[in-house]
């Protein structure tokens, strides 16, 4: 993969949940991350907002992915497994 821009990343995860990991070319993590944080800020503002606080944990969480994933795309490392679980490369 070509050496992706860290900030444009960081700060595109930043405005939109996961879609810093859609710019790195990891298309399925980055959508599977903006609907889970869809998924949270809606449920957050029509069932309970406790899944608000869900949704940011899950937010910071996107954000610290994304920097792992462009870390390891820039230095030819392999990408970390998503929630060290899940590959959705």
């Amino acid at each position: 993969m070509a050496e992706k821009n860290m900030i444009i990343a960081l700060v595109l995860s930043f405005i939109f949940t996961g879609i810093g990991n859609v710019y790195d070319g990891l298309v399925k993590r980055g959508l599977v991350e903006f609907v889970v944080g869809v998924i949270l800020n809606l449920l957050g503002m029509n069932v309970s907002s406790i899944f608000t606080y869900i949704a940011i944990i899950w937010w910071a969480y996107a954000l610290y992915d994304t920097y792992v994933c462009t870390n390891a795309i820039n230095n030819n490392q392999a990408i970390p497994k998503f929630l060290t679980q899940f590959d959705l490369e």
